[in-house]
């Protein structure tokens, strides 16, 4: 007799109810924990965002206040007053160490008014997107003949300052020797070894093609600017090949492009669309052009298939921080260019698929993926 007829139906009935129950508990909880992972995941980066809006606001208080004391040095104002201002600090922040930090107050020429909305997406070296364009636009206090005869140049040097750094409002005595560069996937390297923004004086340097000169409405157009839009320009300077290009020079591989393919960590094979990702683009384009002209670098791409080239140059940079290259946790990314995001995911074979894009609000001013 098979063992189902020894036991009475109503047991059976019972162990079919606690199978059931059991099985939509499971679901029931599983269906929860993933609800309440999403929820984490989702605070954490509105977290983050708001962090980091409040860190570069912070900096760039310290950096005025920083600005006021070198003004007072140079003015003469007495030494005994600047001690006081010192010792006020310290008390504040409860040390006793002494960090003497030199200052030194320099005036910016101009802005610049750039493609990369945020500072994630913005390249990590000059050169590496060619159909990117910045337009430099001198101050007022700056009279446009300081640019004439820049047109006979080439190139130009561009000095500047990362004004969105996050660090800035750090103790000069916390300064961080070494740092982590994207291409070592994790190893340090000194700071000044690299060309990291977190560095103790934030002052960049880029090199850029000169595409366009009026000396007459005191702008310069470059080609492959690394900037962030409204970066702080310090100085521009003419390249000149006979004293800035050594006869003999070297670099470790991981500044470059001497990575063999398989070896190379910001490798990207290709960019696709999806179905609809295409027309929503086009679409934010014209928007972008009809609302935000004025407060973004859309005018920069004059017809919709040079910005589209320029979003596919971009996206061939693998710009996803080093950890989550290694070890992806998102599904979906997004970087803004030009004030329009750009939603996108990457394949195991690592190949990038736009699936949508629409004009930046404010909620979407820091990036997801940082």
């Amino acid at each position: 007799m098979h063992w189902s007829q020894r036991v009475p139906p109503e047991a059976l009935a019972i162990v079919s109810a606690l199978a059931s129950g059991a099985l939509v508990w499971l679901a029931l909880r599983r269906s929860i924990t993933s609800t309440a992972r999403n929820e984490l995941k989702q605070l954490s980066k509105i977290e983050r965002e708001g962090r980091v809006r409040l860190q570069i606001a912070l900096g760039a208080a310290q950096d005025n206040i920083k600005a006021l004391e070198a003004a007072m040095q140079a003015h003469g104002v007495p030494e005994s007053v600047l001690e006081e201002i010192a010792r006020a600090k310290r008390a504040k922040k409860g040390s006793k160490k002494d960090v003497h930090v030199p200052l030194l107050t320099v005036q910016t020429i101009g802005t610049i008014t750039s493609p990369y909305s945020t500072r994630n997406g913005t390249p990590r070296q000059p050169s590496l997107v060619k159909t990117s364009v910045a337009k430099l636009q001198l101050s007022k206090h700056i009279p446009p003949s300081a640019l004439l005869s820049l047109e006979q140049f080439s190139h130009a040097w561009v000095v500047f300052h990362f004004h969105q750094n996050t660090n800035v409002h750090k103790p000069a005595a916390r300064a961080k020797g070494t740092i982590k560069p994207p291409r070592l996937n994790g190893e340090s390297v000194g700071v000044l070894a690299t060309r990291s923004p977190h560095r103790p004086a934030p002052i960049g340097l880029s090199l850029a093609k000169i595409i366009q000169v009026n000396a007459k409405e005191g702008y310069v157009l470059f080609q492959g600017l690394d900037l962030v839009h409204g970066t702080p320009i310090v100085d521009i300077k003419p390249y000149v090949a006979f004293s800035d290009t050594p006869e003999e020079s070297f670099a470790p591989g991981w500044v470059g492009k001497e990575h063999a393919e398989d070896e190379e960590p910001l490798t990207i094979t290709e960019v696709a669309f999806d179905d609809g990702a295409y027309p929503a683009m086009e679409n934010a384009y014209k928007s972008c052009k009809l609302t935000r002209a004025k407060l973004c670098a859309i005018n920069l791409f004059p017809k919709f298939e040079d910005f589209v080239a320029f979003v596919e140059e971009n996206l061939l940079l693998d710009m996803r921080a080093t950890r989550e290259r290694v070890d992806p946790k998102l599904t979906q990314y997004r970087v803004t260019l030009s004030d329009i995001v750009i939603h996108y995911r990457v394949t195991p074979s690592r190949s990038v698929v736009v699936i949508g894009a629409e004009i930046i609000t404010e909620d979407m001013i820091q990036p997801l993926n940082e």
